[in-house]
């Protein structure tokens, strides 16, 4: 054995056999030997009509009207096991709108993909956007009923809380379009006021079509609508009943409402013209405030308010004269002819009992004298 290893020719191949292990040991490389093993593993995918996305867009200023296009071919390369878990969602296409203004932009687009798969292409690289300035405007909510209310019922003037005025967010372009904003309810059988129901508020174009995206602040609002038998407000008629104590009379009176309110059956409401209120004057013995009963008329349900205050001022009654006062004559039948005999000038005398500023304050011609022929004959 000690022999075959000593021969020359044997340690010649062993030296040949230890120097070409050397040398692959030195020149050998385990990173370089990877890429050709896992380049051979790589495989592309072609996605079609990925969506393009935009991120930082001054939302509060701007709106993107339009992008074209909307959706990009992507090529992407990667190993046959990350192709295969992706989804087409996981697949990411991008445009940066943060630094853009009102107006047209050419924007480069960029792939946001998982790790292990990079883009092949991508087709188109750029999209093209339109951006809008946002205005805002002040609207009057409006809000209109529909329905019939119950029977003998009627639906009062809505009242809208906490505002009736609201903002409303659109583009420059379409804000010129708003007509109005508002809503409608439906009283339709109510016999009850409607309370605290909310209502959304839709923006409107002249043709009553609602106009889409528009931003309103506040979008709704609470509504209340009044449901009561059919009213209708008449003036009061204060009548003077009786006669004050003597030595007295009335300086001023001043009720603090003139007006009254009354419900009922609107054939019933359309008769009534006015509320007679009576003063009783014998009850007048100083002045203050005077509580006067209204009367509900026939048929009324009620009267609102069911009392009035007046304000009276009594004071002592002063007297005043009068002279030289014409007399007229009306109501004389069609053919005749009247002359005043008695007295003859045709002038009368009076005297007056009143309070003293309204004495004061009379003129001669503030006093007509009139006689009253109306159904005499000649005699």
């Amino acid at each position: 054995m000690d022999k075959w290893l000593s021969h020359p020719t044997v340690m010649k191949l062993v030296a040949l056999a230890l120097g070409i292990l050397m040398w692959a040991v030195v020149h050998f490389d385990p990173e370089s030997s990877t890429p050709t093993s896992t380049t051979s593993q790589l495989q592309t995918k072609t996605i079609n009509e990925v969506k393009v996305q935009y991120y930082g867009l001054d939302e509060r200023n701007l709106v993107l009207q339009t992008m074209e296009p909307e959706t990009v071919k992507l090529v992407v390369r990667g190993t046959r096991a990350d192709l295969l878990k992706l989804g087409a969602d996981d697949y990411k296409v991008q445009v940066d709108l943060s630094t853009v203004t009102a107006g047209e932009h050419t924007l480069n687009l960029w792939a946001n993909l998982p790790r292990g798969i990079d883009v092949v292409s991508l087709t188109p690289y750029s999209v093209t956007v339109n951006v809008e300035e946002l205005q805002t405007k002040e609207f009057e909510a409006e809000l209109s009923v529909t329905g019939t209310p119950a029977q003998g019922y009627k639906a009062g003037t809505p009242i809208l809380s906490p505002t009736n005025r609201v903002h409303v967010t659109l583009p420059e372009s379409q804000m010129a379009r708003v007509e109005r904003v508002g809503a409608s309810i439906s009283v339709d059988g109510q016999s009850k006021t409607i309370k605290n129901k909310s209502i959304k508020l839709l923006v409107y174009d002249s043709e009553g079509n609602e106009i889409e995206g528009a931003v309103i602040d506040p979008a709704v609002l609470e509504v209340e609508v009044p449901i009561t038998n059919p009213f209708k407000t008449v003036p009061l008629q204060f009548k003077l009943v009786g006669s004050l104590p003597s030595g007295l009379s009335i300086s001023s009176f001043k009720p603090q409402v003139e007006q009254a309110t009354i419900y009922g059956p609107q054939a019933e409401l359309d008769k009534i013209e006015f509320i007679e209120a009576d003063v009783r004057l014998n009850e007048l013995t100083k002045s203050g405030d005077v509580t006067i009963e209204l009367a509900t008329p026939e048929n009324v349900t009620t009267i609102s308010p069911a009392e009035v205050t007046v304000s009276v001022e009594v004071v002592l009654s002063q007297t005043r004269s009068l002279q030289g006062l014409p007399v007229s004559i009306e109501g004389l039948a069609e053919g005749l002819d009247a002359k005043i005999t008695d007295p003859s000038t045709g002038l009368v005398d009076i005297t007056l009992k009143g309070a003293p500023a309204m004495l004061d304050s009379l003129q001669p011609g503030d006093v007509d004298v009139v006689v009253d022929l109306s159904g005499r004959g000649p005699g």
